[in-house]
């Protein structure tokens, strides 16, 4: 089921809505699946860069788990003028025994680059013709993820009013902390109360609404169980 905190009010009766990309304008599931296929005949006919997949695993769980792997960081002079994208290149180099330049490297292709070509067959075109119907009617929409967004959104063959990633110099950490959707509330120029915010997990997009007083709609991470309409 989809978890809803928007009171009686109707999608359309919002100045501007707020969209996650990862999970929620494709469905992220079956995507990762698909992902761990590729991955796999990859090794296979490239056993020699076993090293860059532990890279990206060690990479996915560093960013899952950074307010705790920040803390390791704080005080450390070779952290401290690195952007939030740098730090966690630079920490995952060193648990790795490796080179930034490499894990960022290794991280743009098998994250940001080689997925690009199988997104499409996971839109969810339910939220893709929502967007669409929003900016008819004059209502922004932002798109903002930990993520970088650009790329993806043209994968998927959706446009947005702008576009925000937890690493933007303006924001510098990443969900759930307020920060983010505060910069996003400012550029729009709307009240908290006229901004809806839509993702797929309470625990970074829901808490990250409600730290900015933004009501929110949490989509179901299953295809099936979302239905045909969240709202």
């Amino acid at each position: 089921m989809n978890r809803l905190s928007m009171g009686k009010r109707s999608l359309y009766e919002y100045r501007a809505v707020i969209f996650d990309l990862d999970g929620t304008l494709y469905y992220q599931r079956p995507f990762r699946l698909r992902m761990l296929r590729y991955l796999a005949g990859y090794i296979m006919a490239h056993p020699s860069h076993m090293k860059d997949i532990l890279i990206v695993r060690k990479y996915r769980k560093v960013r899952e788990k950074w307010e705790e792997c920040e803390k390791e960081c704080a005080g450390n002079a070779r952290y401290a003028s690195l952007g939030l994208d740098d730090r966690q290149y630079q920490y995952v180099a060193d648990k790795m025994n490796t080179e930034a330049a490499r894990v960022r490297k290794v991280i743009h292709f098998f994250m940001l680059e080689m997925p690009l070509r199988f997104l499409p067959a996971y839109k969810d075109e339910m939220l893709a013709e929502t967007i669409a119907e929003l900016r008819k009617k004059d209502i922004a929409v932002a798109i903002y993820s930990d993520y970088p967004v650009e790329d993806k959104l043209r994968a998927l063959g959706i446009e947005a009013d702008a576009c925000y990633t937890s690493a933007d110099a303006r924001i510098g950490c990443m969900k759930p902390e307020p920060r983010g959707i505060a910069v996003i509330l400012e550029d729009l120029g709307c009240p908290a109360e006229d901004v809806l915010m839509i993702g797929d997990r309470y625990e970074k997009d829901g808490l990250a609404a409600e730290g900015n007083h933004v009501d929110y709609v949490i989509v179901c991470k299953n295809r099936k169980k979302r239905g045909d309409t969240p709202f």
